[in-house]
């Protein structure tokens, strides 16, 4: 088998990548926990160097309107992976020294950097009582979810939509009765839980639910023995503050590219 040649294959092979998430867990998080919980919407295409994956396109078809797609993988020669992205509309998701190759192929695109952070879990969080104003919503709180993020003009919350608090967990703050902010794990594995969804609604912001938000999932997290991680824009510093001031360090750079999609991190 010619080493130099790059193959493009409909598929990936599990036990590299369950070998790969063990040196990186929160670039491969996202593939690992869709393979298990919804392969039916997802599709993968890997780059092989001879019979050894250099890289992946991990595209999730769930949007109603457009691909999102993670590049992953930072070998220069998956570069051949740019050929394989869907068509316009999409989002392309890519590591550093792929951005051009997915514009050559794609068309012009919107760029927002992103940051990937990681907080280890801390032993002691384990015992601490639940944030004041803050629980693990249940599936009888889904209708006001629903009706709360429907009213929230932030795209960031559109995902809430179509959740069910039943069956995955999310977090959410409250003002009295009413709902004011949320934030969700979106992929739990004993290697990483991925956070996502952080939003406190903008009448609300100042009164430090945000990082009792991030701070339950933290706790969760490490209950199970996990460190929690997520991603943020760069240009969002008061954001990146938060976390870091929650024990979140920088472990790895993206950009987003917008190709159409209209649809902003």
């Amino acid at each position: 088998m010619d080493p130099t040649r790059i193959d493009l294959r409909p598929a990936i092979d599990r036990s590299w990548l369950e070998d790969a998430a063990r040196r990186d867990p929160l670039g491969h998080a996202y593939a690992l926990w869709d393979l298990t919980h919804a392969p039916d919407r997802i599709r993968i295409v890997s780059a092989l160097a001879g019979d050894r994956t250099i890289g992946y396109l991990l595209l999730w078809l769930g949007h109603p309107t457009a691909s999102v797609v993670h590049w992953v993988g930072t070998d220069p020669r998956g570069i051949a992976l740019a050929r394989a992205l869907p068509p316009r509309p999409l989002v392309a998701i890519v590591p550093e020294g792929f951005r051009e190759a997915a514009r050559r192929e794609r068309g012009p695109a919107a760029e927002y950097p992103l940051l990937g952070l990681r907080a280890e879990p801390l032993l002691e969080e384990r015992g601490f009582p639940p944030e004041e104003g803050v629980r693990l919503l249940t599936r009888r709180d889904r209708p006001r979810l629903v009706r709360w993020t429907s009213s929230q003009s932030d795209p960031v919350v559109a995902e809430y939509t179509q959740l069910d608090p039943g069956a995955e967990p999310v977090w959410g703050a409250f003002l009295g009765p009413d709902l004011v902010g949320v934030v969700r794990a979106a992929v739990r594995l004993p290697l990483v839980w991925v956070l996502g969804g952080v939003y406190v609604d903008p009448i609300a912001r100042g009164q430090g639910l945000g990082r009792a938000l991030v701070r339950s999932a933290q706790r969760a997290a490490a209950v199970d023995g996990a460190p929690a991680a997520l991603f943020v824009r760069e240009d969002r510093l008061a954001a990146r503050t938060l976390y870091e001031s929650l024990g979140f360090r920088r472990v790895a750079s993206r950009t987003w590219l917008d190709a159409g999609a209209g649809l902003v991190p």
